[in-house]
C-alpha cells in the first residue's frame, strides 16, 4: 500500500450474482438498485459491484479515492472519478448529471462529513431517485464484549477498519438519514455470529465471560448483525406519501396477521379452557377416589394394628403354652425316669419272690399250710 489510505481491493473479476450468499451484502444491494438503472457507486473500488450492476443493464459512473483501484474499475464503469468526497463538492465533479440509484457500499463510515455527501447527492437524483447503503453495525455483540474487556483494537478490515473515522448503530443510521434529508425505506439485516472467529470481527473466548452477560447480550436481536442494507428515498411530500402508504400497508398486514393470531389464540384458549375443565372435574373425581382411599387405607391401617395386637397376644399365649409344655414335659420325663425306676423295682422284687418260691423253706411253708388246712388248724 503506497498511503496509510488505500487500500489492497480484493480482485474478483470472475464474480456473478449466482456466486453471491443470501446473507451478503452485495446481493442485497444489488436486489435494491434493481435494473436498468442509471447508478453512482460510491468507492467503487476495482469495480466488482459495477459488474454485478453491468450484468442487470444498469450504468454505472464510479468514484473511488484510490487511483489503481479506480483503473481497474474502469472496465466495468462508464465513467470513474478519482476523488476525495472530504474535500470536494459533488457538484464539482458531477456537474448536470441525474441518477436513479446512489450506491454507498461500505463507504459513509470513511468519510468525516458523510452529512454533506448525502445531503448533496440529493440533487443529482431524479424525482423517484433513491439511495442503496450498507453500514457496519458497531453495536455488534463481538465488540461489545471486546470493550467489556477494556479492548478497541483495529484492524486492516472489517467492522474496526482502521479507516473507519465514523461508527453507527441502527438508531444513529436513522438519525444519520432523518438529519440528511431522506426516510428510510427497507433496513435489512447481514448477520454474524459472535464467537464465528470470522476476521471481520473481534476473535473472543466464550468462557472469558459471565454467562449473564452473554445471555443479556446474545437476547438482542442486533447483537450479531454485522451490517445494515438500506434503501432509503429523498424525503418530500410525495415520498413520505408513498413511505406511509407502504407502511400503512404493513401495518395492516400485520394487524391482519396478528388478528389472524388473535382468533387462532383464542380458539385454542378456548380448548384449554374445556380442557381444563375436563381436568378439574377428573381432578375432583380422582380427589374423591383418593379420599376413599384414604379412608380404605385408615380402615385397613386400624385393622392391621388391631392384627398385630392379636397376633402380639397370640405370640405370648403361644410362648406360655411352649413354657407349659415344656414344664409338661420336663414332669414326664421324670415321671417316666420314675415309672422306669419302679419297673426295675417290681423286676427285683418278682426275681426275690421266685428266689423264695423256689427255695425249701418256701416249699415246707406251702406244705405246712395245706396240713393246717386239711387238719382244720387255725391261727397264724
Amino acid at each position: 500500500m503506497s498511503t496509510s489510505w488505500e487500500k489492497d481491493y480484493p480482485l474478483v473479476t470472475n464474480l456473478s450474482e449466482a456466486d453471491l450468499d443470501d446473507n451478503s451484502s452485495l446481493k442485497k444491494m444489488l436486489h435494491l438498485v434493481g435494473e436498468n438503472k442509471q447508478v453512482i457507486d460510491f468507492g467503487c473500488a476495482t469495480g466488482y459491484f459495477a459488474k454485478l450492476l453491468a450484468a442487470k443493464n444498469c450504468q454505472v459512473t464510479g468514484i473511488e479515492l484510490n487511483p489503481k483501484a479506480a483503473k481497474m474499475a474502469e472496465k466495468y464503469c462508464e465513467k470513474v472519478i478519482v476523488a476525495d468526497l472530504d474535500y470536494i463538492s459533488l457538484e464539482d465533479i458531477l456537474s448536470s448529471q441525474i441518477f436513479d440509484v446512489a450506491v454507498f457500499g461500505d463507504i459513509l463510515e470513511h468519510l468525516r462529513n458523510p452529512w454533506k455527501v448525502l445531503t448533496e447527492i440529493r440533487n443529482f437524483l431524479n424525482p423517484d431517485g433513491y439511495i442503496v447503503a450498507s453500514i457496519p453495525n458497531i453495536a455488534h455483540g463481538a465488540v461489545r464484549l471486546n470493550l467489556l474487556q477494556g479492548k478497541f483494537e483495529y484492524t486492516n478490515l472489517g467492522i474496526l477498519d482502521d479507516t473507519h473515522l465514523r461508527f453507527f448503530t441502527r438508531e444513529t443510521i436513522y438519525d444519520l438519514l432523518e438529519k440528511s434529508g431522506y426516510l428510510i425505506d427497507v433496513m435489512e439485516r447481514i448477520t454474524l455470529p459472535i464467537f464465528s472467529g470470522s476476521n471481520w470481527i473481534p476473535h473472543l473466548e466464550k468462557n472469558q465471560f459471565d454467562q449473564h452477560i452473554l445471555e443479556m447480550i446474545e437476547q438482542d436481536e442486533e447483537a450479531d448483525t454485522f451490517q445494515y442494507i438500506i434503501k432509503a428515498f429523498p424525503i418530500s411530500i410525495e415520498n413520505k406519501y408513498i413511505i406511509l402508504q407502504k407502511k400503512y400497508t404493513q401495518v395492516l398486514e400485520q394487524l391482519e396477521n396478528y388478528y389472524q393470531q388473535y382468533q387462532q389464540s383464542n380458539q385454542e384458549l378456548e380448548k384449554s379452557n374445556i380442557r381444563l375443565e375436563n381436568t378439574q372435574q377428573q381432578l375432583q373425581e380422582n380427589s374423591a377416589i383418593l379420599q376413599g382411599n384414604i379412608i380404605q387405607l385408615e380402615e385397613a391401617r386400624s385393622q392391621l394394628e388391631s392384627t398385630h395386637a392379636q397376633l402380639h397376644q397370640m405370640q405370648s399365649e403361644i410362648e406360655r403354652s411352649q413354657q407349659q409344655l415344656q414344664t409338661l414335659q420336663n414332669h414326664w420325663e421324670g415321671t417316666q425316669i420314675q415309672l422306669q425306676q419302679a419297673h426295675q423295682g417290681w423286676e427285683s422284687c418278682q426275681q426275690i419272690i421266685q428266689a423264695m418260691e423256689s427255695s425249701k423253706f418256701w416249699r415246707l411253708r406251702k406244705a405246712w399250710f395245706r396240713v393246717k388246712q386239711f387238719l382244720g388248724i387255725r391261727g397264724n
